[in-house]
């Protein structure tokens, strides 16, 4: 099952993976700062915008098999760039198939989202756990609740993602299966230097992914760079688009 694209701009391909409870669109205000100097490709995750969840579902294995699949058929040689649950996809890709890729981008991301007694910079566990049994109970208000805590502290990227919770709901099996991978994956023993520019984006204020997530990527992703924006959340390629974009731009402009 191929995952449902939206296709733009002009130049080397980058592929941009959204976040749990998202879609691509998502990206739709940022884009046309990328659009001259990169052709754009989004895609939505299983059971988010217009991909159905049914048959692959959000698993760790079916989700990475799909993408190294589609990358393989469609993109070849593409910048991959994932924002939060995204950049756990596009860093397991490039951790198992670092051939597929010309570079990373990470935009608030982790190794691991869950907190564990040898790791911190994280979503406690008991939150996690909070936000699937309020899932299954109140699926809609579960989401607002997620979107509000990515801009806490970060007005920009609050009036940026006013009406995003208006639209349509992600299957709920997949919201589900998401969870489960934020709260299960932990990829800190498989990294190491990669054969390709990898860049970091982070903002100081992300209440779900701390900084010092992205400062330890940084440490353990040999010759990575690390941007840290601040008076941004966990969303800063909506209250910071130009930095963002600036950010790849340094690298790959």
């Amino acid at each position: 099952m191929s995952w449902a694209r939206q296709v733009s701009g002009r130049g080397r391909p980058l592929v941009l993976l959204h976040g749990w409870g998202m879609e691509s669109r998502v990206f739709a205000s940022w884009r046309p700062l990328l659009e001259a100097h990169f052709t754009c490709i989004s895609y939505d995750l299983p059971g988010h915008g217009q991909t159905p969840c049914a048959p692959s579902r959000l698993a760790w294995s079916a989700s990475l098999e799909g993408l190294r699949r589609m990358l393989a058929q469609e993109v070849p040689k593409p910048l991959l760039l994932g924002w939060s649950l995204g950049g756990l996809l596009a860093l397991g890709i490039a951790l198992q198939h670092p051939g597929l890729l010309a570079g990373l981008v990470l935009i608030s991301s982790s190794p691991a989202f869950c907190q564990r007694p040898d790791w911190s910079p994280a979503i406690p566990a008991a939150t996690l756990e909070d936000f699937a049994q309020y899932l299954r109970e109140d699926p809609q208000g579960t989401r607002r609740r997620f979107l509000a805590l990515q801009v806490l502290n970060d007005p920009q990227g609050r009036r940026a993602l006013e009406g995003l919770s208006v639209w349509p709901m992600p299957d709920q099996t997949c919201l589900a299966d998401g969870l489960g991978l934020l709260r299960e994956v932990d990829l800190r023993a498989q990294l190491t230097a990669l054969p390709m520019p990898v860049r970091l984006v982070h903002g100081r204020q992300d209440r779900i992914v701390p900084v010092g997530a992205g400062e330890y990527l940084h440490e353990r992703l040999i010759g990575s760079r690390l941007t840290i924006l601040e008076r941004s959340g966990h969303a800063p390629f909506l209250s910071r688009p130009q930095a963002c974009a600036h950010a790849l731009l340094e690298a790959w402009g």
